[in-house]
């Protein structure tokens, strides 16, 4: 069993870059991957996304990719070279020299103004260096999807002990639940003596028609086929938890079921000790469904 929840990051020194991923889940109904990769990488999603498909079929995924140049023999180097363009340079000295001429003035013209207009010094990218980045992304990524994986993993383990636990901690609320229920006739009954008593009738009720009135409404009190089929969702519950496939939604359903069945008992039963048990049961069911949610 795995969650949807988990992190996961990786590094790798690609030429004079470092690349660094992170993929972040955490839970959702559907698989859903979102991306915030460099310009020239985005080509990379589709094929991504597949590759997280083999592994995860639910989780909401934020994709996170970094680059930056590392130092090297004190200086910096990454894959961004810089040309110049000749005729800028011609018609911008030409200028300057008219400006002068106009102004009686001399301009001084600095390197970090040409580094700044990106007219003269140019910045480009190189291509081929970031190709080879590119080759080396899918690498780095299946080695972080591997060990975001082992975190999901781990976490349903945890999951699975805090869910088995709940599970286990129902079935000794029902069993109790289960000893009540044959009290259920003689509180009915006892009930019903008190209220006619009460309401001191002229002519005494017969004996078999107060059995018949308090057959019907133990009938109506009957809490046996709710009792049945929390056991057997308790079973399926608890036997999910050793599936090798999500089951997320299985378990979903099932927490729903037993709320149910859970509410049924509470709205039938004429004991306040069964009312009290019930309270505790939709406790530990709503505790449930909230760790369900994080079930792959």
């Amino acid at each position: 069993m795995n969650s949807m929840t988990g992190f996961a990051r990786s590094e790798v020194t690609i030429q004079s870059q470092l690349f660094s991923l992170e993929i972040k889940s955490v839970n959702h109904r559907f698989l859903d991957v979102r991306y915030r990769l460099p310009s020239g990488f985005s080509g990379l999603e589709m094929e991504l996304t597949e590759e997280i498909r083999k592994f995860c079929e639910r989780g909401s995924m934020e994709v996170t990719l970094r680059h930056q140049p590392l130092a090297e023999k004190g200086r910096i180097s990454g894959n961004t070279r810089f040309a110049v363009d000749e005729k800028a340079l011609e018609s911008l000295l030409k200028a300057t020299q008219q400006l002068e001429n106009l102004s009686q003035k001399k301009w001084e013209i600095q390197i970090s103004d040409l580094i700044q207009s990106q007219r003269i010094l140019i910045p480009i990218e190189d291509s081929e260096e970031k190709s080879l980045g590119l080759k080396e992304v899918i690498p780095l990524f299946q080695s972080t999807l591997s060990l975001l994986v082992k975190m999901r993993r781990e976490e349903g383990e945890k999951l699975k002990k805090i869910l088995r636990d709940g599970v286990n901690e129902m079935q000794l609320t029902l069993q109790s639940i289960t000893k009540l229920s044959p009290l259920q006739k003689e509180k009915i009954k006892d009930r019903l003596e008190t209220r006619l008593s009460q309401w001191k009738l002229a002519e005494p009720v017969e004996p078999r028609r107060l059995e018949w009135e308090v057959a019907i409404l133990a009938e109506k009190s009957d809490i046996t086929e709710e009792i049945d089929r929390l056991k057997s969702h308790f079973e399926a519950f608890l036997e999910s938890l050793n599936s090798s496939k999500p089951i997320g939604r299985k378990l979903d359903f099932l927490a729903q079921e037993l709320n149910r069945e859970v509410n049924t008992i509470a709205s039938k039963t004429s004991l306040m000790e069964i009312t009290q048990l019930t309270v505790e049961l939709k406790a530990t069911i709503e505790k449930l469904r909230e760790q369900v949610q994080n079930v792959e």
